[in-house]
């Protein structure tokens, strides 16, 4: 289960399916019930259920009213202020508790799959927070796979230039796809800022190597 009820930009932007741009639109717009974010300081944090609301609002754009789509979601987020289990609800972690339906002008809209595709993405980030772990005692505190000092970054670059997982398992034997999957998910709910760190920086015990370069000047 979620350790908190609120969660950053980007891990909402991945459960919604949303890009950061589309995020930050929710709380500018109040496109979802206010409850369902918050602004901290320069940080918006959203609730899981808030993600999947931003993703029915955006991907039904085209087939109702943005005032009917505001209409449906505070309806839904009223029965939810109901439920005895909220906090659940609003982690995604209780969905069946109460109907994801609502009528307007005898159509039947229903939310309900939305929001169990943003709780299979959820499952994927909690799978995700679980495979790998960041500890500043740990390689300088680069994301690396739980158990290992191995950094994902290495990983994914691997992956990246086309290295088989046959091959990635020669070296890293505890490696699984569910492992790289969880690397590429990490990556991305947890962007990193500044500049990339260097290798000397991550594990100052590595000897340093160093490479002269030598130019000949053409003579006059």
């Amino acid at each position: 289960m979620p350790t908190t009820l609120f969660i950053p930009t980007a891990q909402a932007a991945f459960i919604a399916g949303l890009t950061d741009r589309q995020m930050n639109r929710v709380v500018d717009e109040h496109l979802v019930p206010e409850q369902l974010f918050e602004q901290r300081g320069s940080s918006r944090l959203f609730t899981r259920l808030g993600a999947a609301f931003a993703k029915f609002y955006f991907a039904t754009e085209d087939q109702l009213l943005a005032s009917a789509r505001r209409q449906i979601l505070e309806e839904l987020n009223s029965r939810v202020d109901q439920q005895p289990a909220k906090e659940q609800v609003l982690t995604l972690m209780l969905l069946d508790s109460m109907s994801w339906k609502v009528e307007r002008k005898h159509v039947e809209v229903d939310v309900l799959p939305f929001l169990q595709e943003a709780c299979y993405r959820a499952r994927e980030v909690d799978q995700a927070d679980a495979l790998v772990t960041n500890d500043p005692g740990v390689m300088g505190g680069v994301p690396v796979f739980a158990g290992t000092r191995v950094p994902i970054g290495i990983v994914l670059g691997s992956v990246a230039a086309g290295i088989e997982l046959d091959r990635l398992t020669a070296s890293y034997p505890f490696l699984t796809e569910a492992h790289i999957q969880s690397a590429k998910v990490y990556d991305e709910v947890h962007p990193r800022r500044g500049r990339p760190r260097r290798l000397a920086e991550v594990n100052p015990e590595l000897p340093r190597r160093v490479t002269r370069v030598v130019r000949r000047v053409a003579s006059a």
